[in-house]
Order: structure tokens, then sequence, then C-alpha cells
């Protein structure tokens, strides 16, 4: 009997020098939800509604879907000259009703805005297809869409890229996150007979 308790403290110990945590680890499961909830996305659309009570925000996308968003005290706004934070008192009759890039964390329920876009009252449209040219200087890209038509999309120093595995904070400055042969939807507007894109999301 003492020497079954005696070789159990051995053993015991021995764990405990070597570093072995004994116990439940976490899966690579549970470890790509961790990343996925904490990677940053974006939606482009219409910003629908700014509900300061509730603290929620809703995007009407291009495709007819209206996506619901919570936001914080953190979640700052561009692109408008007097309002910073989605929680200023001007927010909702400054942004409502104009075209916004929403980045977002989280997942389900939980997704919150972390940054508004703002666009002003340019109309955003859709088109979806193949990634047929980069340029090598991140100014434009060439998409196949469905039709067979390659369309030209202008890419600006803001233009948001989403990977699918999160936003890549390179493509504003070089495209360079956009790859040849990626199937994408590009939501853009037409701003003096072009196409400017303003979010590039992979599919």
């Amino acid at each position: 009997m003492f020497d079954r308790i005696h070789r159990s403290l051995v053993l015991a110990s021995t764990f405990a020098v070597a570093g072995v945590v004994v116990g439940p680890q976490p899966t690579n499961a549970s470890q790509y939800r961790s990343h996925a909830a904490r990677a940053e996305h974006a939606v482009a659309g219409q910003l629908k509604q700014i509900d300061r009570a509730t603290k929620t925000v809703v995007v009407h996308t291009a495709d007819g879907v209206d996506e619901t968003f919570k936001f914080t005290e953190q979640t700052v706004v561009r692109g408008a000259k007097a309002v910073a934070r989605a929680t200023d008192d001007t927010a909702d009759a400054i942004l409502e009703g104009g075209g916004v890039v929403l980045h977002d964390i989280g997942e389900g329920a939980d997704r919150t805005a972390v940054g508004l876009d703002h666009l002003g009252k340019r109309t955003l449209k859709i088109a979806k297809g193949t990634v047929v040219r980069v340029d090598a200087a991140g100014k434009f890209v060439v998409v196949k869409t469905a039709a067979g038509v390659d369309e030209t999309f202008d890419l600006t120093k803001d233009v948001v890229v989403d990977s699918g595995r999160g936003i890549d904070r390179a493509a504003h400055a070089t495209g360079g996150a956009i790859k040849d042969g990626a199937e994408c939807i590009v939501h853009y507007s037409e701003e003096g007979g072009k196409k400017v894109a303003h979010l590039v999301k992979e599919l």
C-alpha cells in the first residue's frame, strides 16, 4: 500500500516538473472558433437605423438583407465630419440613410461593429465574379462576371478587402490581398463614369 502511494506521488511530481498539464485541452475546432470570433470582417450597404437605446445598428445590404449589429462607445466612425463615435448624439441624424462599410467582430447575435466607414449618399451596387487581373500598383481590379464580361473597379486607399479570414490591412495601400482567380463580391458605386470599389469580399 505504501509503495503504491509513493509511486503515485513520484509520478505526479514528475508531471509537474515536466510542465505537463493534465486535463482537457482546447481542440483545433474551438481554437478556430475563437480566432473567427476575433477576426474583423465587413459588410456594406445602406445604414438603415442606429438605435442608441439598444445600442444596435441595422445595415440594409445590397442583396436585400437587413443585418443587425451591436455597437459600443469604442465604435469609431470615419468619413463623417461631425461624428466620431456611433454613440454620438448626432450619429443617427447624419449616418442613417447613407452608404456604409461596417467593420465587425464576433459571431451570430454577438456580432459587434468596431468601425463605420461613412460613404455619404452613394448608392452601392454589387458585382459577383472571378478576379482576372489585379493592378500591380493596387489601383484597380478586373473581375469577370457571371455574364462573361470583364468589369474594372477602381481601388482607392480606403477600399476594404475581406478575404474571408478577416480584413487585410495591407490591401488598403496595395490591393495585395486580392488574388487572381479568387471568387468575390465587389460592393461599388458609380462615380464620374467609373466603378469605385468600397468593399471586395472573397467568397
